[in-house]
């Protein structure tokens, strides 16, 4: 499972220190959950950790960081070019985060600033083939044209550490009647259908975030089949 993709945000212009001219860029990665094939970025959602890290061709730099407003002073120090902190609750909303690096002497060589904003998790269904999830066409409802059929429900953006300790809670449900998914990975849901009418259900599932509450989404798909009875 790939965690994140890097992505160069937002730099300032440089700052002249006395004959010598440094930039500072500032580069983020959203620890949060994408499958391993998919090709777009990660984003920052509620609660989740955000890697940042300041880039200047100078050395032996003491680093200083703000989050909103205020110094993290844990996070500073000599070569302390690397701050990670955990987002914001609130969807829609940004963290505001400020370095200033400083030389031996005391003067400061560069600053930099990145607003970074706090999107919302998603879960995107799947159809599951010869035992893999089949990435490349996202389900908006599905036919189940045999007898049975898998799907799978990814997680987008979800904290990558609490998917990995099993801390999401996937709760499906069919027509208002709560399913077990498969107990290996609450991801998968194996449809089965039964006799000889056609029928519709609607899936739907919540995935919340134990540790971290704010984590949470919902999504629903809709199954044509051409049985009268439906099982998981």
């Amino acid at each position: 499972m790939k965690k994140v993709l890097l992505l160069i945000l937002f730099f300032l212009a440089p700052v002249v220190s006395g004959a010598e001219t440094i930039t500072a860029d500032l580069v983020w990665e959203a620890q949060t959950y994408t499958p391993s094939d998919y090709q777009g970025r990660s984003v920052v959602t509620p609660e989740s950790l955000v890697k940042v890290v300041a880039l200047t061709p100078a050395k032996n730099l003491t680093f200083y960081w703000r989050k909103d407003g205020v110094e993290i002073k844990s996070a500073g120090g000599p070569g302390r070019d690397v701050f990670t902190y955990r987002a914001g609750k609130i969807i829609g909303s940004s963290n505001l985060i400020e370095l200033v690096a400083t030389q031996t002497d005391g003067t400061i060589a560069a600053r930099a600033a990145a607003q970074i904003p706090v999107a919302i998790p998603k879960i995107i269904f799947y159809e599951v083939k010869d035992g893999q999830i089949d990435h490349r066409r996202a389900l908006k409802n599905f036919n189940l044209m045999t007898d049975q059929a898998k799907i799978a429900a990814e997680p987008f953006y979800f904290s990558t550490l609490d998917w990995l300790n099993r801390r999401l809670s996937f709760n499906w449900t069919a027509n208002g009647q709560k399913i077990t998914p498969a107990t290996e990975d609450p991801r998968f849901l194996t449809l089965i259908t039964e006799a000889d009418t056609a029928g519709e259900t609607v899936l739907d599932l919540k995935i919340t975030d134990s540790e971290h509450p704010f984590q949470m989404a919902a999504a629903k798909l809709s199954v044509n089949f051409g049985q009268a009875s439906f099982g998981f």
